[in-house]
């Protein structure tokens, strides 16, 4: 996985370069659904904030000592994980930061969760999140911090760097129906995981449903609607902090 971030890092240098146009695509992201963010911020289970340009979401019903560091996936707009990280912050009880990477690809800010864990005190327990290449690079900095983290939360991804060997607690939430990253090369790349990692599939469930910002090309298409994949992610969540 190290090489592969590299390699992006070394494109999107280049590409840089080469003009605009990179940028203009980089910055063209998957929009976050209005209505949703609005139905976040209503939550009476959470307290949604903003702190230098990140988005804080704290469980209303008691201080939680978890804090989640996630990184968004690639040029997905924060906001479209408001809906689906607010609920899993109140039914899992955990503190949850969303980060902001640099032209909205979370390999050009690998060590961001360094700054978003600013943003929280009282923390004793430490988990990095993230969903797509995000969950990828969160998997990459866990595996140069392992003696500062608790675990791993990956939304529709695989590592793609060893932890086997390591005490790092993981849930892997697969979408049955991904067509961005199927199940089963999820499945191929188990064996990066520690042998206690847990891996829950939820059926029907499409790759851009562990956000909210519009369909995905070449994704599947889903049978479980939003509320049902909210549900299903925050109760895996739940189980897997409990």
């Amino acid at each position: 996985m190290k090489k592969v971030l590299i390699a992006i890092g070394i494109g999107v240098g280049l590409s840089t370069f080469l003009g605009c146009g990179f940028v203009s695509w980089a910055l063209d992201t998957y929009k976050a659904e209005p209505i949703t963010q609005i139905s976040a911020l209503n939550d009476p289970g959470v307290v949604i904030s903003e702190r230098d340009g990140f988005l804080v979401i704290r469980p209303s019903a008691a201080p939680s000592a978890i804090g989640v560091l996630f990184y968004p996936g690639l040029r997905i707009e924060p906001k479209a994980y408001l809906s689906k990280l607010a609920a899993l912050s109140s039914k899992a009880g955990v503190n949850v930061v969303i980060g902001r990477p640099r032209l909205n690809i979370a390999a050009l800010s690998i060590g961001q969760a360094d700054d978003m864990r600013k943003q929280l005190t009282g923390i004793r327990r430490w988990y990095v999140a993230g969903h797509s290449l995000g969950g990828a690079v969160a998997c990459y900095y866990a595996s140069n911090h392992l003696d500062d983290l608790q675990g791993v939360v990956l939304l529709g991804t695989y590592c793609g760097s060893d932890i086997s060997m390591s005490r790092l607690r993981v849930l892997t939430i697969v979408a049955g129906s991904d067509g961005v990253i199927a199940p089963e090369t999820i499945g191929q790349h188990a064996g990066e995981l520690p042998a206690d990692a847990q891996i829950v599939r939820i059926p029907g469930m499409v790759h851009s449903q562990f956000g909210n910002y519009g369909p995905q090309s070449g994704d599947g298409r889903p049978s479980i609607d939003d509320s049902q994949a909210r549900e299903a992610i925050s109760e895996a969540a739940r189980a897997f902090f409990r």
